[in-house]
């Protein structure tokens, strides 16, 4: 029998390689230099401030010793520059072909230059939040059966082709680790150097009101800021995997949800410690899947919008609307909710438990609502446009008689209850390997659908993967053998990087 082919075949785009990967860990390399000079600033302003010599007793809040996780904090990332400009060096001579001639040999050090210099520069903002976590075991045990629903339910937002559980995870730990500890020292410089600034010796009271909103400001830029910046770097060196704004809104969500996790701790033990239970219902019942999860879905709905659109100027534009919109309402949240407290208070002073039950979500709707609807808006048009494109792809990959998707799977594929149903089926009468079999196979196959998807569009990138490896991948695990002249199958973890 001969195989049919579509009659009129895209051109061929070349499979991601070395160049690609190289690309993108230079990108992901700049997003980490950008928050090392965040942080040069704060410090800079910090020696240049004036001196603060008020007698005012209150003053002292802005003459604290630094704490011995920011210290540290600090001298790491010292440590951190000096490494990654020797590493910088060694990479600058690997690329001259100095040291080693074997190219393979010359791609492997290069690419362990690189990982060293992302790491030498942002491991050291975990150091505060990891301060925080450790030193709270039972609150972040409290914390953890939420959040790790919260992330579930993130997932299984995807109701086609989903992200692999590992990004989705590292994602997650960015948001806890390194977008919480770079939000955290930027605002604590902020605190050792606003006043000295800002404040009029004078009539230093005057200035309060414009110092704790500056102080809401610097958080809301340097928090959204900093878990932007994981969303980012995954997109730069995960893009393969980045295939729209669904995409975009469950990586940003899982960020967020990280971010939400270290601050619920932080608030449960350092800010208010005698008021845990209420934190917990307002960050971890309440507000979970609102605030910063709604703003950093925002921010990554623009990188999952970029990764359709040709023109770099659309996709600064769109990454830069969704940025701005999580600062607005990171900014806007932090700077009425003294207001709308007060408020709260005063409406249920008769009654606490209510104002904790009925007044906290009602501040949370007035606050991040407009974010909520909007980041679950743009994911279900997200959704319907997946599931427009999938359908597509799907009936012409069945068209084209390879055996990888036939005709009466493609029904399937697009309906997720009725996988769903079969997945429930074979787990009951093959068990979880026959279960997780199935499982691998209809993502593989939306998998293809996607990247066909990708390749046929207006603007196709390099970093469309080869079909017929793809293709090849839903075979074997149909249990097809290999068509004559098909490419070598590639390991799994070269398909699906």
């Amino acid at each position: 029998m001969t195989t049919a082919f579509p009659p009129v075949a895209p051109p061929p785009v070349p499979p991601p390689g070395p160049r690609i990967v190289r690309h993108g860990m230079s990108a992901a390399i700049a997003v980490a230099v950008a928050l090392s000079a965040a942080f040069a600033v704060g410090h800079v302003l910090y020696w240049t401030q004036p001196e603060i010599t008020s007698p005012l007793p209150w003053m002292r809040v802005f003459l604290l010793p630094e704490s011995a996780p920011f210290k540290l904090t600090r001298v790491l990332l010292y440590c951190g520059w000096g490494l990654s400009a020797l590493l910088g060096l060694v990479l600058l001579t690997l690329r001259r072909g100095s040291l080693t001639p074997d190219p393979a040999a010359r791609a492997r050090a290069v690419r362990a230059c690189q990982s060293g210099i992302l790491g030498a520069l942002l491991l050291p903002y975990a150091v505060i939040p990891l301060d925080t976590l450790a030193g709270a075991p039972l609150s972040l045990l409290i914390c953890l059966p939420t959040t790790a629903a919260a992330l579930l339910f993130v997932h299984r937002m995807q109701r086609f082709r989903r992200m692999p559980g590992w990004l989705l995870l590292t994602g997650f730990g960015w948001g806890a680790l390194i977008g919480g500890g770079f939000g955290s020292v930027m605002t604590i410089w902020f605190q050792r150097y606003a006043a000295g600034y800002l404040l009029d010796w004078e009539h230093p009271r005057d200035m309060i009101r414009t110092l704790y909103t500056l102080l809401a400001l610097n958080a809301g830029v340097f928090a959204e800021v900093g878990k932007a910046a994981g969303v980012a770097i995954l997109f730069f060196l995960f893009r393969r995997h980045f295939d729209g704004v669904v995409s975009g809104v469950v990586i940003g969500a899982a960020v967020g949800l990280g971010f939400n996790l270290t601050e619920t701790v932080h608030f449960m033990t350092a800010i208010e410690p005698g008021q845990q239970s209420a934190q917990f219902w307002i960050r971890q019942v309440v507000g979970l899947m609102a605030v910063h999860v709604a703003f950093t879905a925002l921010a990554g709905a623009g990188f999952g919008a970029a990764r359709r659109l040709p023109e770099l100027r659309d996709r600064l534009l769109v990454v830069g609307g969704g940025v701005l919109a999580a600062i607005g309402g990171h900014f806007a949240t932090d700077s009425v909710m003294p207001q709308l407290g007060k408020w709260k208070e005063d409406l249920f002073s008769h009654n606490q438990t209510l104002g904790l039950l009925l007044g906290v979500p009602l501040l949370t709707a007035i606050t991040s609502g407009v974010f909520v609807i909007l980041y679950v808006l743009i994911l279900r048009r997200g959704l319907k446009e997946q599931g427009d494109g999938l359908a597509r792809a799907l009936q012409a990959e069945a068209e084209a008689g390879t055996g990888a998707v036939t005709a009466p799977e493609v029904g399937l594929l697009l309906d997720p209850r009725r996988r769903l149903l079969l997945e429930l089926r074979v787990w009951r009468r093959d068990g979880t390997a026959g279960l997780r079999h199935l499982m691998r196979l209809h993502q593989a196959q939306l998998d293809l659908a996607t990247q066909r998807g990708h390749r046929t569009r207006p603007g196709a990138d390099s970093f469309v993967p080869d079909e017929s490896l793809l293709r090849e991948r839903v075979r074997e695990l149909k249990g097809i053998a290999a068509a004559p002249g098909s490419p070598a199958l590639a390991p799994q973890e070269e398909v699906h990087s």
